[in-house]
């Protein structure tokens, strides 16, 4: 698999290929676009790379043949190489199942993603839709990559075109783009 990041200049793309390629050796990295960075110490955990990097103005490009592409964009980024997740702020999630269209979307304050698995969680203020059109808010979310799940236990608030509804969590099976929604459903609004 290609490791690869466009940055906006020339020690920018250095340090930022250097984290890539030793955060991630499994990850494609098709796009970062950042407009600064800075490099706060740390203590090391991967080979080569000694420090923190923290990136403003991210967009990220994960892609795997077989299960789609995962675009995160974020106003803010810290990525840790001592652990392999990267910090977001301000982001917002895209997710295509490998078909025509999307999967799904998530926006939220703050997340984290794993760097390792693609697996990613999104707290404060989230919210989103699914390719079928449903549109939720919780106060997080968590999307398992390998599994195609994405989910809360959190108080829910479903939206679609046969009204709105709460229930205490969901479930999105993004490849049979089904969604559940859990526990003590109850109809808010009817149109």
């Amino acid at each position: 698999m290609v490791c690869l990041l466009h940055m906006s200049d020339r020690a920018t793309r250095r340090s930022a290929l250097l984290v890539a390629a030793a955060c991630a050796p499994a990850l494609a990295v098709l796009g970062a676009f950042p407009t600064r960075v800075a490099v706060a110490e740390t203590t090391p955990g991967v080979p080569g790379v000694e420090s923190e990097v923290h990136v403003t103005g991210m967009t990220l490009v994960l892609s795997r043949e077989a299960e789609g592409d995962l675009v995160l964009e974020a106003r803010r980024a810290t990525l840790h190489p001592e652990t392999n997740v990267a910090e977001l702020h301000e982001a917002t999630v895209r997710a295509s199942d490998g078909r025509p269209g999307r999967g799904f979307d998530v926006h939220c304050d703050r997340g984290e993603l794993d760097l390792t698995s693609n697996d990613f969680l999104a707290e404060g203020r989230v919210h989103g839709s699914t390719a079928d059109g449903q549109r939720y808010a919780a106060p997080w979310v968590r999307y398992r990559r390998a599994r195609g799940l994405l989910y809360t236990d959190a108080p829910v608030v479903l939206e679609d075109d046969a009204g709105s509804y709460r229930g205490d969590g969901f479930r999105y099976h993004v490849r049979e783009r089904r969604f559940e929604l859990l526990g003590n459903v109850s109809v808010v609004h009817q149109p």
